[in-house]
């Protein structure tokens, strides 16, 4: 198996496909309706969950989502060699990934915020060439400014954005005014349209709602730590390898890969604060997919591939299995 996805082969965006559908079968097949879990509300995201039938819409359109980012970080791979030699497997990891954390798997403002984030940071690898720095930067600012449209609070990555710009190049006062224009004229088009054709007063109480809302009570507890499993052991695993890997690595590869690590660190550290909803850990999903990816083509053991994988896999089925005794005894 690990030969077949350590290949260019098509076959294994099918092998993701079946594993992340068996991953949120059980969203689909058992659990329609959510449980709450202090997730972010946003006025530019508002949909009815009353009906289990919107429910499983709600879901599709997630898995849809979720999927069609799961192969493009492929294709970001081939562009900007992240992992060198890395091929399909940062989308079979995303793909596994998506699976850790069962509530999640739903179409919330989380995941199309977080896959603006991602999309903001793989465009941002674009800037390593200088020529392009200009445009590359507009483009992250247009990303990121759609990402506060529908998780405010994602405001607080604010500063590790800038962080990559400067890892991955020498960042110039350019480059910033341009990424700053970029986010404001995002949001001030969306305020503009709100004032024109919305509720302007019921956006900014959604603005002071969102920001004054600790989640606490259904964070720091014991399950939601054992039901973050794989996710817990992907973070190992990519921060242990930092130590035990020795690879030589081209100076754009080795920039991207710090900015990966830099990335799952500032995200951590943002789950592990009560203003992050559980619904946040999409955003460790993308680094991890890379790092994780990192590990399999780099180990110099075959038993260290297997041991990454294949212990990803056990942690899956374990936490998958928790989730649902915990969900069948609450519905």
């Amino acid at each position: 198996m690990l030969k077949l996805l350590k290949s260019n082969n098509p076959v294994n965006y099918l092998l993701a496909f079946l594993l992340m559908a068996a991953l949120w079968g059980y969203k689909f097949a058992v659990m329609p309706t959510a449980v709450d879990s202090g997730g972010f509300h946003s006025y530019f995201f508002r949909f009815s969950y009353e009906s289990a039938l919107f429910q499983y819409i709600y879901t599709t359109i997630a898995f849809a989502l979720a999927f069609a980012f799961a192969c493009y970080v492929s294709k970001a791979n081939f562009r900007h060699q992240v992992v060198e030699s890395g091929y399909q497997l940062p989308t079979l990891f995303f793909a596994m990934l998506t699976g850790s954390l069962i509530n999640a798997q739903r179409f919330v403002p989380e995941i199309v915020a977080t896959l603006f984030v991602a999309l903001a940071i793989l465009r941002m690898f674009g800037m390593y060439n200088k020529h392009e720095a200009i445009r590359h930067s507009l483009d992250v600012g247009l990303l990121y400014g759609l990402s506060l449209l529908f998780a405010y609070k994602y405001i607080v990555l604010f500063p590790a954005l800038i962080v990559v710009m400067a890892i991955v190049k020498p960042i110039s006062w350019r480059d910033i005014v341009s990424f700053l224009v970029a986010q404001v004229f995002v949001v001030g088009v969306a305020f503009c349209l709100v004032w024109l054709y919305g509720d302007w007063q019921e956006l900014i109480e959604s603005v002071k709602a969102e920001f004054s809302v600790l989640v606490i009570g259904e964070k720091y507890n014991y399950l939601n730590y054992v039901f973050r499993i794989p996710v817990i052991y992907a973070v190992l695993v990519s921060l242990l390898s930092i130590f035990t890997l020795k690879v030589f690595r081209k100076a754009a590869e080795m920039k991207y890969h710090q900015s990966m690590l830099f990335i799952l660190i500032y995200a951590g550290a943002f789950m592990l604060s009560p203003i992050s909803s559980n619904e946040s850990v999409w955003l460790m999903y993308f680094p991890l997919c890379y790092l994780l990816s990192n590990v399999i083509v780099n180990a110099k053991t075959f038993v260290v591939q297997q041991l990454v994988l294949y212990g990803l896999l056990i942690c899956l089925v374990l936490s998958q299995v928790l989730q649902a005794f915990y969900f069948d005894s609450i519905f």
